[in-house]
């Protein structure tokens, strides 16, 4: 899915939630997108594998 297929969604959530879902991307090595877009796989969402990885440069 290229940037053009994306959308951006923000939300406010609970400071602690963020630094658990910080501290537990960090643990597994991957971002929070990552993490959360797992989750929503998880769940029953259809997600792309391309979308799992990590896109930040020098990471595969």
């Amino acid at each position: 899915m290229s940037d053009a297929e994306n959308d951006n969604l923000q939300l406010k959530i609970p400071s602690a939630l963020k630094r658990e879902l910080a501290m537990d991307a960090a643990k597994k090595g991957v971002t929070i997108r990552s993490l959360i877009l797992s989750a929503l796989a998880a769940a029953g969402y259809e997600i792309a594998d391309e979308e799992l990885r990590d896109k930040r440069k020098g990471r595969s």
